[in-house]
């Protein structure tokens, strides 16, 4: 469960003689020990919301909590605030103030009553540490840009805060210097700091960030993750921003040809280098060894379930598909909901590996050539990281190639529809199937809103598609069924087992399920908890996909030989 470190609830501030809003009904949440990166055009905001989260300004309407609590403005709690959170402004020199370098980081930790000695070992340390020592005794007038970033980092990171703010920190230093800030804020990031940071450098957003806030008249424009933020060209061009180089080179790579859209968005131009340099060897991996035996596995990766019956109808069907499309191939198994798998460790003592666990294995059997055929409904955040976790052990096989997951491709979803429809044929025009699709904040979520028109184009206007997480959303779900009037609904799972989401967020008891919510509405409902991974029809797509990726790995191998 994520833990929010930092709430900003309808934040308004005006400044004095302003006529608009600096910030203008600015609601986020920030999860602890988080990278975030905050963009925007000037004056969209972000620095005038620094400085509320650190107590030097007040909004004017709205409130702020850190950890669960409202900010407390007094003097008390304003000395506890900035104890746990501050701030690096843009401009060192609207900071430091004291005689010395060590005066200065000094300053802040005594202020708090810790005694001499446990602040001077404290100084010590983060001098050392920042590397200061060589101008430690300087007067702070007479340092550097680069220097003074050093020290006003080190002012804040001595009082051990909880949330470090960066305004700007690469703002007017050279290269060198703007490297070695960069280094001091991955350190701090590995220390389970929280940082908040502006930055106009997306490429530096793209590859340092865990999430991206964009800022336009004082207020969130758009977040997310760098992937799915900077994939947004509409809402980058609202805040004069451009995509980052490696985002538009990996996009005209793939629209050449020259790269697989399937691949994990890279984040760096090292990781895109990758990519490339792949081109060179058979599929992802290495170049095989002369004389080295050719052993073969397929690798199905799923999210999981905690429901040992759910699994075996959904999971294990799909498995043992491959096993007779795939006679004389190693078959291997991994999930990738670690509260799944926690939760079977701890509660039954069953282990499944994560996919780092079973590329591990099957580089000890002496695995040679893996194909990876994810069971994900969509190509979506677990299928990015299910792929970056994989080809980290590109080295160690001859050849690693993905299937696709489940909604690819056109084909895959007017087979979809033919299953559910010839699944559900019991369902009368005057009665209606709503299905339950699990939602992603991922854009690729934008598939279940274009499955469930193609439903209704392909001729089946009383089934429907909704998500828990995302759009279409219950809400939608309910006004869709108040407007066709059904004299019955049946629920059934968009999920490849029917688990804990379709038997509590679907079918459950509770006020908030979507079989309650309907039957508030005066619906007569009835649930069918048979996950996907049950039809036939669902396990020949996912044996197709994989045949395919058989077919494209052994023909790039092939293409090698011949040159």
């Amino acid at each position: 469960m994520k833990e929010i470190i930092l709430k900003a609830e309808n934040l308004y501030f005006s400044y004095e003689g302003e006529t608009s809003h600096s910030l203008n009904g600015l609601s986020l949440e920030i999860e602890r020990g988080k990278k975030v990166a905050f963009m925007g055009a000037n004056g969209s905001g972000k620095s005038t919301f620094f400085l509320c989260c650190n107590g030097i300004l007040k909004p004017t309407k709205g409130r702020l909590y850190l950890e669960g609590k409202p900010y407390d403005y007094t003097r008390k709690g304003l000395l506890s605030l900035r104890q746990k959170v501050g701030i690096v402004f843009q401009d060192p020199d609207n900071q430091l103030f004291s005689a010395s370098v060590y005066q200065e980081i000094s300053f802040g930790i005594l202020n708090l009553g810790v005694s001499k000695e446990e602040a001077a070992r404290e100084v010590e340390a983060v001098i050392e540490e920042l590397e200061i020592t060589p101008f430690r005794h300087k007067p702070t007038h007479a340092l550097s840009g680069g220097q003074k970033k050093q020290v006003s980092i080190a002012d804040i990171l001595v009082m051990h805060p909880d949330i470090m703010i960066l305004d700007e920190p690469g703002a007017a230093l050279d290269p060198r210097h703007t490297a070695m800030v960069n280094g001091i804020v991955d350190r701090l990031t590995e220390q389970g700091i929280t940082v908040l940071m502006a930055t106009h450098d997306v490429d530096y957003a793209m590859r340092w960030a865990d999430q991206v806030f964009l800022f336009k008249e004082g207020k969130v424009l758009a977040s997310g993750t760098p992937m799915e933020v900077f994939s947004n060209k509409t809402v980058l061009r609202e805040t004069n921003l451009e995509p980052p180089a490696v985002l538009e080179l990996f996009h005209t790579l793939c629209k050449k040809d020259i790269l697989s859209p399937n691949l994990p968005i890279p984040r760096k131009l090292s990781e895109l280098e990758a990519y490339i340099s792949a081109l060179h060897e058979p599929s992802h991996g290495r170049k095989s060894r002369e004389g080295s035996e050719t052993k073969r596995a397929i690798l199905t990766v799923s999210f999981g379930t905690s429901y040992e019956e759910a699994r075996k109808a959904g999971i294990d069907a799909i498995e043992e598909e491959f096993r007779k499309a795939f006679p004389d191939w190693g078959q291997y198994r991994a999930w990738t909901s670690k509260r799944i798998l926690e939760k079977l460790k701890r509660e039954r003592n069953v282990w499944i590996p994560n996919v780092t666990q079973a590329m591990e294995q099957m580089r000890a059997d002496g695995i040679t050539d893996v194909v990876i055929q994810p069971t994900h409904v969509i190509n979506g955040i677990e299928n990015e990281q299910m792929k970056a976790d994989a080809l980290a052990f590109r080295d160690d096989f001859s050849s690693i190639t993905f299937g696709t997951p489940l909604l690819t491709s056109e084909e895959d979803n007017d087979a979809v529809i033919r299953t559910i429809a010839e699944a559900f044929s019991f369902v009368k025009p005057t009665e209606a199937l709503i299905l339950m699709g699990h939602g992603t904040s991922h854009y690729s979520n934008a598939v279940y809103a274009a499955l469930d028109y193609a439903f209704k184009e392909k001729g089946y206007p009383n089934i429907f598609l909704g998500t828990v997480e995302a759009y279409p959303t219950m809400e939608t779900l309910l006004k869709m069924a108040e407007a066709a009037k059904p004299e019955k609904i049946y629920l059934a799972p968009f999920m490849i087992v029917a688990g804990d989401h379709a038997r509590k967020d679907m079918a459950g008891k509770a006020p908030d399920s979507w079989m309650r919510q309907l039957q508030e509405k005066g619906f007569e409902t009835v649930p069918v908890l048979k996950g996907l991974g049950e039809y036939e029809g669902i396990r020949r797509i996912f044996v197709r996909h994989a045949k395919a990726a058989v077919g494209e790995g052994e023909g790039k191998q092939y293409e090698q030989k011949q040159d």
